[in-house]
């Protein structure tokens, strides 16, 4: 487990692309559930996670720009002091 403030410039952005990934996906996990008891709701949180994936396709983008292809794994987890979320379930 490193500190953020060990991480690379690369790193940085590989983690930031991956916690909008998650974020999207969450997101998504959301308005499957709400979709039939509250539409109004799922609809909030499909535009969340539409919102997330422009973010994910502009850190695609400036990474691509720096660093090329190839994106490190790097996690929440992997970084010390990161903030942790609960599970929604």
């Amino acid at each position: 487990m490193r500190n953020f403030s060990e991480l690379s410039e690369r790193e940085v952005l590989a983690l930031a692309i991956g916690n909008e990934e998650e974020d999207n996906r969450i997101y998504n996990d959301l308005v499957e559930r709400m979709r039939e008891d509250y539409p109004s709701t799922a609809k909030v949180f499909a535009e969340m996670a539409a919102e997330e994936t422009e973010h994910r396709h502009k850190l695609l983008e400036l990474y691509r720009e720096k660093f090329g292809e190839h994106i490190p794994l790097i996690r929440r987890q992997d970084v010390r002091g990161f903030l942790h979320r609960k599970p929604v379930w």
